[in-house]
């Protein structure tokens, strides 16, 4: 039981004092003294921030690692129990433990930011992925959806899905030979009035990607152009496909 009634405004805010009369005492004092009634207030504030902080696993390699930190660390001898009582007990300062408060706080916020900005960053990446493959579904479903396939000059193959009732194209490649850094594929939609950029088709992207504005009089060229991109096509297209 402390003697110290001061002391137990952390315990109390963590329902953590099991011996009734302890807590009696710390009640009947809480309702004469403001500084635990304010000091109560933090801790609780503090706990809640805490309770909000998302859960992460531990490295695997942590346990192992501890575990074999612990054969070097050489244990204190017990203290002598005359001694222990013989000992000035510590009295913290409440401004010590205000600012150890605030800490807390402030490190269980900074987790919860990390956290939840991590989740929230996942969940867009899923968002634009549903949403990008249902525009696919969209034109490959579409009652006038043509399909046309070219092998690339270089290596590789280039397929495309059309649909001028979408107004959209889906292209699909694979095998195409990797570039530079420094370089990029392009998609052109070309038709009587010249070619209209259609985007990059992203380095290393397996899945099919959707492009441009289609119109019924377009074919689709593929180039190899600057990492940004060109505004009108520097090199001869690497295949020209039209859907039948």
């Amino acid at each position: 039981m402390s003697d110290d009634p001061h002391a137990l405004a952390g315990a109390y805010a963590l329902d953590a004092i099991d011996d009734a009369a302890e807590r009696r005492l710390f009640e009947a004092h809480l309702v004469g003294c403001e500084a635990c009634a304010t000091e109560l207030r933090e801790f609780r504030e503090t706990t809640a921030r805490l309770a909000m902080a998302a859960a992460e696993a531990p490295p695997a390699a942590l346990r192992g690692r501890v575990l074999a930190g612990v054969r070097d660390i050489r244990q204190l001898p017990p203290v002598p129990e005359a001694a222990r009582r013989a000992a000035p007990r510590p009295v913290r300062p409440r401004r010590w433990r205000r600012a150890a408060v605030a800490g807390l706080a402030a490190a269980a916020c900074l987790v919860t930011a990390a956290s939840v900005g991590a989740v929230v960053r996942e969940r867009q990446r899923v968002e634009r992925t549903e949403a990008a493959y249902r525009e696919v579904a969209s034109v490959l479903s579409a009652p006038d959806a043509r399909a046309a396939a070219g092998r690339a000059a270089g290596g590789g193959t280039v397929t495309i899905v059309a649909s001028a009732l979408r107004g959209r194209v889906v292209v699909s490649a694979s095998g195409l030979r990797a570039l530079p850094p420094s370089k990029a594929y392009q998609l052109w939609l070309i038709d009587p009035a010249g070619p209209r950029s259609a985007g990059l088709l992203p380095a290393g992207r397996t899945g099919p990607v959707v492009a441009g504005t289609w119109r019924p009089a377009d074919k689709l060229g593929v180039t190899v152009e600057p990492a940004g991109g060109s505004a009108r096509p520097t090199t001869e297209p690497l295949v020209l496909l039209s859907p039948a």
